[in-house]
């Protein structure tokens, strides 16, 4: 993704699998062990690996050389046999024997090397492109400005059959996390005919397949593929219904319409009261914060920047505001993320007289401070109930916030025309705290809206990527980042996976949603 807002329209799309949907009571699984899903339209708009969004539809559709358990965060190896380094630059990766395409060709190192040709090069447009840049030969497949002189990455080579070599622009050992993404599923040789045409009647290599669908289709019908490689799916198919309206999917899981839906809300609420033995717990792999304009002069003091962190009570607005679906955030990521849970932030702590003790000693505030956001009613409230706690434990008399579209907004942050605190919302692409420090803290990265630029979190970031205790030292920049104050975290949103009674073994997939594969119907 070429831009700020459209990086960010993707993260949401995370949190939009709290809206996606599926579960009936009754009539929806029949006797032949199959089952429905309802999903919003944004996750079957292109299942080119490309241009997915690694939502559970993709992952049913497709499977990468590796996965992350969704329950434990463990990474396992899935068309891969092996990933290997010396030097977390050079990579060689060996696949596994007996993988297929649901059209029976075989999948090859070739295989991962096309699609990832594919998604780099700049004129196919695929909005995934911008996850290739981690290889060489990335930049010369899109140019700033003329013609594309390369139409390959010359960072990944094709050694043989089962292997391939992969040069990296710079050190990350978190590869084998980054390759679990569906942007990184394989092709099959097919696909080059009409890669357009392919998004909507793929042929993938994970546990279902379908024989794909029409622009506007309200039904798309996923079959269990029996020469399935890995571990086959328990039920024999899945019937996926599509919705326009998010907020019919619930109304049709009451109705016995669907049978498993994903939820978010008063839904979730609503759910959780009416059969709260079929409500499975979903923690997202995300963060919702408070970011401040470093390059406003008025926000600079970091000491200030923590006083109005210190301000806010988290809980509250978990309980009051979200019905108890979150966590207040006591670090950048949750535990469910390696590296994530608890961490050393001083500023996390809910502690009104501190804050406004820091606040005075900061030189204090003077004038009126807007807050702002993304439109989306769940934010106003809660950017509301933000400047109600400002106003009460500070004494900043006039607080007032701003909802604008989400394109105004990141064209905002680009423009530097963003002069106050902004809450917004930060998915990590991969389950890794290293994922989301690197996209909201390191100098340059899409996400980073505030400006922040510190050498103590580059080379902490950097020293994680080399390989010397990853987990720790990255869990380390991102306290170095928290230290800095450059965002106040506030909570880590859940959503939660309401089932019939008549399916079993609903497990979440990491990034939120079911692991269709696993769900047993009957």
């Amino acid at each position: 993704m070429k831009t700020p807002h459209r990086r960010l329209t993707a993260a949401l799309a995370v949190l939009g699998l709290l809206l996606a949907g599926c579960a009936g009571q009754s009539s929806a699984t029949d006797d032949s062990g199959t089952f429905s899903v309802g999903v919003p339209t944004f996750f079957v708009q292109n299942l080119t690996p490309g241009s997915s969004g690694s939502s559970y539809v993709d992952y049913a559709i497709w499977s990468p050389l590796t996965r992350v358990d969704g329950q434990s965060g463990k990474l396992e190896m899935l068309v891969a046999d092996s990933i290997e380094s010396t030097d977390n630059v050079t990579w060689t990766v060996k696949l596994k024997s007996g993988w297929t395409f649901h059209d029976g060709s075989p999948v090859t190192a070739k295989s991962f090397a096309d699609s990832w040709n594919a998604t780099a090069l700049g004129a196919n447009a695929l909005t995934g492109n911008a996850s290739m840049a981690i290889f060489q030969g990335y930049t010369a497949m899109n140019p700033a400005k003329g013609t594309t002189p390369a139409k390959t990455l010359s960072g990944v080579q094709v050694v043989d059959d089962s292997t391939l070599k992969v040069t990296l622009n710079k050190p990350n050992a978190l590869l084998p996390y980054v390759l679990s993404a569906t942007a990184f599923a394989p092709l099959p040789e097919s696909a080059a005919k009409d890669l357009k045409a392919f998004g909507m009647h793929p042929i993938g290599n994970g546990p279902f397949k379908t024989s794909g669908w029409e622009a506007g289709a309200q039904e798309i019908k996923l079959e269990r593929y029996d020469a399935y490689a890995g571990t086959k799916a328990a039920a024999a198919g899945v019937d996926v219904r599509v919705y326009q309206q998010t907020g019919a999917i619930y109304t049709d899981f009451q109705a016995g319409t669907i049978d498993l839906a994903l939820l978010d809300g008063a839904d979730l609420s609503k759910a959780k009261k009416d059969t709260p033995e079929q409500v499975v717990d979903v923690q997202y792999p995300a963060i919702v914060y408070l970011s401040f304009p470093l390059y406003d002069s008025r926000f600079a003091n970091p000491e200030l920047r923590k006083a109005i962190s210190m301000a806010i009570d988290r809980e509250a607005i978990v309980k009051s505001l979200l019905a108890g679906n979150a966590k207040a955030a006591t670090g950048l990521a949750p535990s469910t993320l390696t590296g994530g849970g608890e961490a050393k932030c001083e500023s996390c702590t809910y502690d009104p007289q501190k804050a406004k003790a820091t606040l005075q000693a900061a030189g204090g505030w003077n004038g009126p401070m807007v807050l702002y956001t993304y439109q989306d009613p769940t934010n106003e409230k809660v950017l509301q109930a933000i400047a109600n706690q400002l106003r009460t434990n500070l004494g900043i008399a006039n607080v007032t916030f701003e909802a604008q579209p989400i394109a105004q907004l990141y064209e905002g942050f680009a423009g530097k025309a963003v002069k106050g605190p902004s809450l917004l919302y930060s998915g990590s692409p991969y389950p890794h705290i290293y994922a989301m420090a690197d996209q909201m803290f390191s100098t340059g990265a899409p996400l980073n809206v505030t400006g922040y630029d510190s050498k103590a979190f580059t080379g902490l970031l950097g020293q994680a990527a080399s390989g010397k205790d990853t987990d720790a030292v990255a869990k380390q920049a991102a306290e170095q980042a928290l230290t800095d104050v450059p965002v106040a975290p506030l909570y880590w949103p859940m959503g939660g996976l309401v089932h019939s009674d008549r399916l079993s073994d609903v497990v979440p997939e990491v990034l939120g949603g079911a692991r269709l594969a696993v769900v047993k119907a009957g």
